[in-house]
């Protein structure tokens, strides 16, 4: 079932999915296999209590008690589908709602990881996205470019028919990025700002460093 949120619908304690080269934004669909005990329980918990379940990156490092350490900027999504495989998987599609700022670990007898979160810094995930001087279809001569050097494939027709903030949060999502990367777009302030750091991490990979460093118009 759909829901809608607003601002004030999000609880300030969230389970935590930590998972690498991983983001997803507000309005945008990530589909996870859930393997992992620890991971299965943090479902099983969500699916019976509120449906949400926040994403962050993971930094591929290990902190003094044993804990992979984990970017402060996530997304949290709504749970608007599960199901559970033969082999004991749960399918789940996360609906991205609003980016958190990690405050602290909560200790929990859980095996998944719980913590305290803040959204007021991403108050305007909420509202709609100007998408004004956004120019989508240099934008995706570019990724076609990039997909090509990376022999990846998608249906063009359908990316040049998506509208624009879906299109830059998707490919934000898709193309083959570093984690910081990843982040550093996650982290921007608005889709203007996003569309502009995506312009030039692709012109990173698809023209060089000399003209990552030119201005993008």
């Amino acid at each position: 079932m759909k829901k809608k949120f607003n601002k004030t619908d999000l609880p300030h304690e969230l389970p935590i999915f930590p998972l690498s080269n991983a983001i997803f934004f507000p309005k945008t669909l990530l589909p996870l296999n859930i393997f992992e005990p620890r991971y299965k329980q943090m479902t099983e918990h969500a699916v019976v209590g509120n449906k949400l379940i926040g994403m962050v990156q993971s930094n591929q490092k290990v902190d003094k008690k044993g804990k992979a350490e984990v970017y402060n900027i996530g997304c949290v999504g709504y749970i608007e589908f599960h199901s559970k495989t033969p082999d004991g998987r749960y399918l789940i599609n996360l609906k991205g709602i609003s980016r958190f700022k990690i405050k602290e670990e909560i200790n929990t007898n859980n095996l998944y990881r719980k913590f305290s979160v803040d959204y007021s810094d991403f108050s305007s995930d909420f509202d709609e996205q100007k998408t004004s001087g956004i120019n989508t279809i240099e934008l995706i001569e570019k990724t076609k470019k990039l997909f090509e050097q990376y022999q990846l494939s998608t249906d063009w027709k359908v990316v040049e028919k998506v509208e624009t903030e879906q299109l830059i949060n998707s490919l934000s999502m898709i193309c083959p990025f570093t984690i910081s990367e990843k982040q550093r777009l996650l982290e921007t302030k608005d889709l203007i700002d996003r569309n502009e750091i995506l312009n030039k991490i692709i012109n990173f990979y698809v023209l060089g460093n000399n003209e990552n460093n030119k201005n993008i118009h």
